[in-house]
C-alpha cells in the first residue's frame, strides 16, 4: 500500500511540474508594445539603431511604431495610444508631479542642452548672464528648465519675480536669427540644432551639459513606460528596456555608423559627420541605477526654483516613479 501511495506522489509531482512548463511555455507576453518613434530626435538614437539593428525583434517582443511629439505623447501615454519613449528628464518632472502614469525604469545617455553666445560675447560661464535675456522654446522646454539650474547653481535667481535674468520665447528654429541681431544675449537649445547653430554662426557654448563639470556625468535623457505597461506586460516592457541598452550601446561603441544609419533612413536631416561629433560628446551607457540619480537631482533642483511647488513630497515621487524590472541589468558596460 505504501508503495502505490508513493507511486501516486510521485506521479503527482511530475504531474505537477510538468504543468507548470507547459503553462509556462504555452503562455508568452503577445502583448503588441507600442513604440513612439519620432523624427529628429537625437536623443532617440537608440531606438532608430534598436529599429534598423532588430533589437526589438531579437528581443521577441511584438512592436508597433507611433510617431508623435513631445506633447502627443503625454496624451498618448495617458490614453494607452504609446506604451514606451525616450524623453529629456527635466521636461517630465512636473508632469510627473502632475499625475503623468508613466515611470521611469532607464536613463539613456548624457548631454544634449547648450546655451549659446555670439563668437564676440563677453561672457563664459552662466554666472554672467546675469541682467542678461535669454531666448527659449517655451517656459516648459527642456533646454530653458536645464539653463535656470544652471543658473541657479551660480546664485542667481532664475526665475519668478525679479529673477536676474529675463526670457524672449520663440521656436527653436527662430531663435539662432534673435541671437545673431543681438535681440537676445544667449539662446537655450537642444541638439542637433544648437551645434548646428556654432558650426554654421560662429556661436559659443558657456554651458554644455555634455562637457561642464556638475552636469556631465548626470543623465539627461531616459526611457519612460507606461505603468499599466510594467504592470500587466512587465516582460515586454523588459524587452523594450534591454533593446533600447543595446541601441545604445551600439551608438557608444560605433558613433560614426549609427549618424549613417540615422541620416539613411530619414530619421534625421543633417550632415552625418556632424551628427557623429555630436554622438562622440555623449555618454551613451543605458543605466537602471543612473534613472533614479538623475530623476532625483532633477527634481530637488524644480523645486529649490520654485517650479515644483513646495509641497510635493520628492523622495515619495522618486519611489513612485522610479522603478526596477527583472530582467533588465543595470548597464551592459
Amino acid at each position: 500500500m505504501k508503495r502505490v501511495l508513493s507511486v501516486l506522489v510521485v506521479a503527482a509531482v511530475l504531474l505537477t511540474v510538468l504543468g507548470c512548463r507547459k503553462k509556462e511555455a504555452a503562455a508568452p507576453d503577445d502583448y503588441v508594445f507600442k513604440i513612439n518613434v519620432g523624427v529628429g530626435y537625437l536623443c532617440q538614437a537608440p531606438l532608430y539603431i534598436a529599429v534598423d539593428q532588430g533589437y526589438f525583434d531579437e528581443e521577441q517582443l511584438k512592436w508597433e511604431r507611433i510617431s508623435a511629439s513631445d506633447a502627443e505623447t503625454m496624451n498618448l501615454f495617458t490614453s494607452g495610444g504609446v506604451d514606451g519613449a525616450i524623453g529629456l528628464m527635466i521636461g517630465l518632472i512636473q508632469p510627473l508631479a502632475n499625475g503623468l502614469p508613466v515611470q521611469i525604469p532607464l536613463a539613456v545617455h548624457t548631454g544634449c542642452i547648450k546655451v549659446l553666445v555670439r563668437g564676440d560675447s563677453p561672457m563664459r560661464t552662466a554666472a554672467d548672464l546675469k541682467g542678461r535675456t535669454i531666448g527659449g522654446g517655451g517656459p516648459a522646454a527642456s533646454a530653458i528648465l536645464f539653463t535656470k539650474r544652471a543658473l541657479a547653481s551660480y546664485g542667481l535667481k532664475a526665475d519668478g519675480e525679479n529673477a536676474d535674468v529675463e526670457y524672449i520665447y520663440q521656436s527653436a528654429a527662430e531663435l539662432p536669427l534673435l541671437l545673431e541681431r543681438g535681440i537676445v544675449d544667449a539662446i537655450a537649445l537642444t541638439d542637433p540644432a544648437a551645434q548646428i547653430a556654432i558650426d554654421d554662426r560662429g556661436f559659443r557654448a558657456i554651458v554644455d551639459n555634455a562637457a561642464d563639470e556638475g552636469y556631465k556625468d548626470e543623465y539627461c535623457c531616459v526611457a519612460d513606460v507606461r505603468i499599466e505597461t510594467i504592470k500587466s506586460h512587465p516582460e515586454a516592457a523588459a524587452k523594450f528596456l534591454r533593446a533600447i541598452q543595446k541601441g545604445a550601446k551600439f551608438v557608444q561603441e560605433h558613433p560614426d555608423e549609427a549618424a549613417q544609419i540615422l541620416v539613411a533612413n530619414e530619421y534625421v536631416s543633417v550632415d552625418p559627420l556632424v551628427i557623429a561629433k555630436i554622438l562622440k560628446t555623449y555618454k551613451w551607457n543605458a543605466s537602471v541605477s543612473g534613472a533614479r540619480s538623475a530623476l532625483e537631482r532633477n527634481a530637488k533642483d524644480m523645486q529649490a526654483l520654485g517650479i515644483l511647488k513646495a509641497d510635493v513630497d520628492v523622495d515619495g515621487l522618486v519611489r513612485d516613479v522610479f522603478v526596477v524590472l527583472p530582467g533588465v541589468p543595470d548597464s551592459l558596460f
